[in-house]
């Protein structure tokens, strides 16, 4: 209020994290942030927390004219933004602050396949798959339909289960999937082959697709959930 904000108007909390995961947000980077707040007008409040950039914005901001800014004014690109739900009150900010770093936790479980602006409320399934308490019965999704996979790329170290989610998330084109992995189109008609053999899954059948996508949204989910308890 000193400040001459209107805390009560409709609100996001957005979560801004710098190009590589695990370096703390520098001086830099928090004032390139800032910069782009402005020159967007997302009428922003702004603190460094938990290596990455808390943003307070209205709530219905264009974020990928955000994103675009932010990207423009740090130089070096690569950069991760996630929003939260909306706020109707200061109240709500907490949880809108958790929503946006659960989805980002996804986006870095995602890796170079995953966007690099995500919505908590665009998630979907996900939103749900993060509110579970009990996350028993997800394991057991995961392990019934990626236990293979898993077990596989722990043992190699191979990107099985990577190479399965791009290509689902490709929809099943091949082209796409090998672009997004960087890889020729035969290693991953390679590849795709050798994880049916490994899971037993017949990946032609749109169910089973279907199926595999939910588990491995489901995995990711389990993933978020895992790490550090959120404040």
């Amino acid at each position: 209020r000193a400040l001459g904000y209107d805390l009560f108007g409709q609100h996001r909390v957005a979560v801004v994290r710098p190009p590589n995961d695990g370096v703390d947000a520098t001086e830099g980077f928090f004032h390139a942030v800032r910069r782009a707040a402005r020159d967007t007008g997302v009428a922003s409040l702004q603190v460094a927390r938990d290596g990455a950039v808390v943003v307070l914005c209205r709530a219905d901001s264009d974020w990928p004219r955000f994103f675009e800014a932010i990207e423009c004014q740090a130089s070096g690109g690569g950069s991760w933004l996630a929003v939260g739900g909306r706020c109707q009150r200061p109240s709500d900010f907490p949880r809108s602050h958790r929503e946006a770093r659960l989805a980002q936790r996804l986006q870095l479980a995602a890796g170079s396949g995953g966007d690099h602006v995500v919505v908590f409320d665009d998630l979907g399934l996900c939103r749900i798959l993060l509110s579970i308490e009990e996350t028993s019965d997800i394991e057991e999704l995961v392990r019934e339909s990626l236990g293979p996979l898993l077990d596989y790329d722990a043992a190699r170290g191979s990107t099985m289960l990577a190479t399965l989610g791009a290509y689902l998330e490709c929809g099943g084109n091949y082209d796409g999937a090998a672009h997004a992995l960087a890889i020729h189109r035969n290693t991953l008609k390679y590849r795709l082959k050798r994880i049916s053999e490994l899971s037993g899954h017949e990946l032609s059948k749109p169910d089973v697709r279907f199926n595999l996508q939910l588990a491995i949204r489901a995995w990711q989910s389990l993933g978020a959930l895992r790490s550090a308890p959120l404040r």
